[in-house]
């Protein structure tokens, strides 16, 4: 892995098996049918800010080779990962597909990230005295785009979960503030509401979520438990069977939830862990149970929730974190269960591992980002008369910087492997999967 395209420009010798990829022009790809014609077929690529390097001379079939380096993910290497390392079950020429309309998606969406990133959400408060948090508009502007292009139908397409991370992979290394943070976990929340969720509370969110007029969440932590969630305090008291299902009452505080009381979408469905209160719930983590909270119930009225503060972040500051509470009123907030009671922590698992592949995806996204920023400032910077990246001891520092961001991105496309082949029923994937996310 720590060979590639770029050993020319350290004098090293290349290796065979990774020649720079040649893509065909637009008049050699079959047309795609992916989201009804919006994830096209496209030849573009990625265009570096940084000057190319000389284009060789066209072959007489019209084939091209990718010159230049793009500051966002190396191409090559990500369709070398799927179809040579991993072998993913998909037709090479659907996944160019994709790819390319991702990079058309970030050439013309990067360049909003830097503003995205220094003006973070606000904490807003109203006249009457409510509280809201309000995202930059272009962030707006952005995912609605995203929804229109079609990406947040690539699992609804049956494209593989590690074709999707691969698309994300891009997203990842274009948008460090991470604006699709949204997106992401809406689609966590709606594959685990659609696993264990009642048919009447899908009826009522699922497609909603599914097409991004509803944003899900992960709400997990709480002031005092972070990653001790049996040690979790909200409490949910049982108030009868409504139209969606076996509602409940619930009261508490929650902490560290991203994605919510936005001004994105006028709802918000929080995924929520809380114990339901009574002499039979077991003790401990054998105790908790799922629940979905709207931030607006099905009448339209708003639920009783509340945003309490907005927790700083050094990074993917286009996303908020929010603290808040349920039940500040005297009901408390509406909720519904999702699967069977106490049994919440287990279903809640099917979420918790994809976002972690997913984040682990985003931390790569970030460390290929760091090297192609290295790796063109060490071709731009001169010392000594020469340029910085003709320097041993730069090459050194360089390569291994590439090995652990080309490694990273390997292991997260692995995991998502293993995450499509325990979904076909494969027992010994999803094992090696749990020894890899855990």
């Amino acid at each position: 892995q720590v060979y590639s395209s770029m050993a020319s420009r350290l004098g090293l010798r290349p290796s065979p098996h990774r020649a720079i990829f040649a893509r065909a022009p637009p008049s050699a790809l079959r047309p795609a049918t992916l989201a009804a014609g919006r994830l096209a077929c496209a030849s573009r690529r990625l265009v570096s800010t940084a000057a190319a390097a000389p284009a060789a001379a066209a072959p007489d079939d019209g084939w091209r080779t990718r010159q230049g380096l793009s500051r966002y993910a190396d191409r090559r290497d990500i369709e070398f990962v799927l179809h040579e390392v991993e072998r993913v079950e998909a037709e090479a020429e659907e996944v160019r597909g994709v790819l390319d309309s991702v990079e058309d998606f970030v050439e013309e969406w990067g360049p909003v990230d830097p503003a995205l990133d220094q003006s973070p959400p606000k904490l807003i408060t109203a006249e009457d005295g409510s509280t809201a948090v309000e995202v930059h508009p272009e962030t707006k502007r952005l995912l609605a785009d995203y929804h229109a292009r079609g990406f947040a139908e690539m699992e609804e397409l049956g494209l593989p979960f590690s074709v999707q991370c691969a698309a994300q992979f891009l997203f990842g290394g274009a948008f460090p503030s991470n604006p699709l943070g949204f997106t992401v976990l809406t689609r966590c929340a709606a594959d685990l509401l659609e696993a264990h969720g009642s048919e009447s509370l899908k009826g009522e969110y699922l497609s909603d979520m599914r097409a991004g007029k509803v944003v899900g969440t992960m709400a997990l932590s709480e002031p005092h438990a972070g990653s001790s969630l049996g040690n979790i305090r909200t409490t949910a008291v049982r108030a009868g069977d409504g139209p969606l299902g076996q509602e409940y009452r619930l009261k508490g505080d929650k902490m560290w939830t991203s994605a919510a009381f936005h001004d994105v979408t006028p709802n918000t469905a929080h995924m929520l862990l809380a114990r339901i209160a009574g002499p039979d719930t077991p003790p401990g983590a054998r105790g908790i149970s799922l629940f979905l909270v709207p931030h607006l119930l099905p009448d339209g009225s708003p639920n009783d929730v509340e945003v309490v503060g907005l927790n700083k972040k050094m990074g993917h500051r286009a996303l908020p974190n929010c603290a808040w509470s349920l039940g500040g009123g005297a009901g408390g907030a509406t909720g519904y269960l999702v699967g069977e009671p106490h049994q919440g922590l287990s279903a809640m698992f099917q979420m918790m591992n994809a976002m972690r592949i997913e984040v682990g995806l985003w931390a790569a996204a970030l460390g290929k980002r760091g090297l192609n920023e290295s790796l063109l400032y060490a071709e731009g910077r001169e010392q000594g008369g020469k340029r910085i990246i003709e320097h041993d001891d730069v090459k050194r520092m360089l390569l291994q910087q590439k090995a652990y961001a080309e490694g990273a991105f390997a292991l997260t496309i692995h995991a998502a492997t293993l995450h499509d082949r325990n979904a076909a029923g494969d027992a010994e994937a999803g094992a090696m999967l749990d020894s890899i996310i855990e």
